[in-house]
């Protein structure tokens, strides 16, 4: 049922106070070892809050909480100002809990369902009225039936035969025992339980009966939490009257088998003398055969690396290439204070983002994000070719790329691209991983200072340069649906090693190569020759004339004979 918060008039809640006031306390000790309760495997657990209430007190606050291996206590259920909130509340438990109130019995009970195993553990309740509180732990354990028993015979001896009975993964401690054909009880020899990794108990009971007792021997084994077990049986059978002693079909077995080896194990001698030498003539050929198999081995082994080489050397040229057009659509970014995390310090101009030491008192608005020292960047892209440089430096750790609009701000949030994040990380030293799913962790011969992004919204390309050394280091695909925004995360300070910020660059970082345009001393096919001029000193009117004519398809190529362009 629903709770209601009344509270008519200052006089009735202080009333209620005083009431609240008047329940005895909890006696010393309870607390730590609180109340039990025992629910079964996938049922519905009602854990009743140790605290006692006056018939009349409607409690404030209601808190249900259990604590993480860390130490700190994440919440079950939350009931507050009237309702129940599922914001703070773990994400196993949502959809899975209710809060029941008894009025008559000054009584709250949480009911969880589909109780799980690990819902095991200690639970604390805390209930306020108006500003007193007062709090008590319950433990809930899980009753499971365990797995199918298992007999198997574990010795002979003068007439007895031996019976052992094993189960696993019963709570809480179950009960066996033995039966014969005629459904009469057996003495246990001996019974053992043990707890397995994960708190389930496994049992191994035994017996003995007569061989001459015919029929189903049964190993019966309760669980009586929940009122059922588990049954299984053994068919003992009566011998063979003309069956042959064991020790007279153990000769009659043994001795034609011994005397078969014997003669196969001369017969191998015999062949093995006869063939040695046409072995060793086999092996001398053999190994004259793998000398002139590896001369030819190492011949195409020379020849595919000097392929390799000159592939190599084109893709390099190709990243370089592709790194070129990139800048073409530079653009000088700013950071969105609005999503920046309450650690992170931002500069006047907003280019600049460093961690702090200490949270900042800044609006705990929608857009922040509040677990990962993350911002993201004030453009929002939905279209075009879009390009920005950042400078890392000689950090230690950062993370860089391109989210998408609609990503969560709140609590922890696993980075992949099926989580609209595209995202290049630095984890220390020269170690860099593409966050895909899974991860793609790789090496860079030399540690970028300079990073440059790329984003082509129509063709689903997103890919990073390395600005210090003009090459190409990873490149995501996807097709996009939303608006998608520049992500940075400066990461945590690493020791101290990591307090630099990161720094968007204003304009295109400078190159090393020559701005001047240089002749190749080679001509082209058609006998001209070839001038390389920086895209960095040409006309944003004549770069964009260009891509223009260069993304004509071929077939307008006699159409467009006559027409002149300007120089560029």
């Amino acid at each position: 049922m629903e709770l209601a918060r009344s509270s008519d008039s200052w006089l009735s809640s202080g009333l209620i106070t005083l009431l609240f006031l008047w329940l005895p306390e909890p006696v010393s000790g309870a607390g730590d070892a609180g109340e039990f309760h025992l629910a079964p495997l996938g049922g519905t657990a009602k854990l009743l809050c140790p605290v006692s209430l006056w018939p009349v007190a409607v409690p404030d606050v209601v808190s249900w909480l259990r604590s993480s291996p860390l130490g700190r206590s994440l919440a079950v259920h939350m009931f507050r100002d009237g309702k129940d909130r599922e914001e703070d509340v773990m994400p196993e438990y949502k959809g899975r809990t209710n809060l029941v109130r008894d009025a008559g019995a000054g009584s709250v009970t949480l009911e969880i369902r589909d109780v799980r195993m690990e819902d095991r553990g200690l639970y604390q309740c805390q209930v306020q009225v108006a500003n007193q509180s007062r709090e008590g732990t319950v433990t809930l354990q899980v009753a499971v039936l365990g797995s199918d028993p298992y007999i198997h015979v574990k010795g002979y001896d003068a007439g007895w035969i031996h019976l052992v009975c094993r189960s696993v993964g019963w709570f809480p401690e179950p009960r066996a025992e033995w039966r014969d054909p005629e459904g009469r009880v057996l003495l246990s020899l001996s019974e053992a339980h043990s707890l397995d990794e994960a708190g389930l108990f496994q049992t191994a009971v035994s017996s003995r009966v007569r061989d001459s007792a015919l029929g189903n021997v049964s190993c019966i084994i309760h669980n009586l939490a929940l009122g059922q077990e588990k049954t299984t049986a053994m068919a003992i059978a009566a011998p063979s009257p003309e069956k042959l002693s064991s020790s007279a079909v153990a000769l009659a077995v043994v001795l034609p088998v011994l005397g078969l080896l014997i003669t196969v194990g001369i017969f191998l001698i015999w062949k093995q003398r006869r063939s040695k030498e046409k072995l060793l003539y086999e092996q001398m050929m053999e190994v004259e055969n793998l000398l002139s198999d590896h001369a030819k081995e190492k011949g195409r082994l020379h020849k595919t690396h000097k392929k390799l080489r000159n592939e190599l050397r084109l893709k390099r040229a190709a990243a370089n290439s592709g790194w070129r057009r990139a800048r073409l659509h530079f653009k000088a970014v700013t950071l969105d204070p609005d999503t920046a995390h309450p650690k992170l310090i931002l500069s006047e101009d907003r280019r600049r983002v460093q961690l702090g030491d200490r949270r900042q008192p800044v609006p705990n608005n929608p857009q922040r994000f509040d677990f990962v020292v993350s911002v993201l960047g004030a453009e929002c892209f939905t279209a075009g070719c879009h390009y920005w440089e950042v400078l890392v430096g000689a950090k230690t750790k950062w993370a860089l790329g391109v989210c998408s609009e609609a990503v969560s701000r709140k609590g922890k949030v696993t980075a992949s691209p099926a989580n609209g994040h595209w995202i290049l990380r630095l984890s220390g030293g020269n170690e860099y991983q593409a966050l895909t799913s899974p991860q793609t962790a790789f090496r860079l011969k030399e540690p970028t200072r300079c990073v440059g992004i790329f984003l082509d919204y129509e063709a689903g390309v997103i890919s990073f340069y390395d600005v210090t050394h003009r090459s190409h280091i990873f490149t995501f695909t996807h097709s996009f649906s939303g608006p998608l925004r520049p992500f940075f995360e400066p990461c945590l300070h690493d020791g101290g090693k990591n307090m630099a910020p990161l720094i968007i660059c204003s304009e295109l970082q400078k190159s090393e190569e020559s701005t001047v345009p240089s002749l190749e001393g080679k001509g082209q096919p058609n006998g001209d020759v070839a001038v390389k001029a920086d895209p960095s000193l040409l006309p944003t009117h004549a770069l964009e004339l260009r891509e223009m004519i260069m993304s004509w398809p071929s077939h307008k190529g006699p159409a467009l004979q006559g027409l002149k362009v300007p120089p560029f």
